[in-house]
């Protein structure tokens, strides 16, 4: 899977830091707020994921913003044999495969924004 950046590792010393993207850019990027727990626990309701909207293909197993059958959601997208299978992260085992018709990738998940609300 493509590795996800939850924050940012601090420099080492005598290194420069690796630079974040220009997230202002609004062509390119979407931010989702999570309403539901079906990808916990790696992401909570509240959590903040950005969306690189010009991945809006399959660039490997990773988390996609996707539409299926005109319903927008966040799910985990594996190729295994027989084409590309769709699960949750609270549920793997429950993957199915997608017919490429009913698939719609809006784009990849590429940072999250774990910071949770206290009270």
């Amino acid at each position: 899977m493509t590795p996800i950046v939850h924050q940012p590792m601090p420099a080492a010393i005598g290194h420069t830091p690796v630079p974040l993207p220009d997230f202002s850019d609004t062509a390119r990027w979407g931010l989702v707020e999570v309403k539901d727990s079906l990808n916990s626990p790696r992401y909570e309701p509240g959590d903040l994921l950005h969306v690189d909207l010009r991945r809006n293909y399959f660039a490997g197993d990773a988390c996609y913003a996707v539409e299926i059958a005109g319903q927008q959601s966040i799910r985990f997208i594996q190729a295994r044999p027989g084409g590309l299978h769709v699960y949750t992260r609270s549920n793997p085992g429950a993957a199915y495969p997608i017919p490429p018709d009913l698939l719609v990738i809006l784009g990849m998940v590429t940072y999250a924004t774990t910071t949770r609300r206290v009270g």
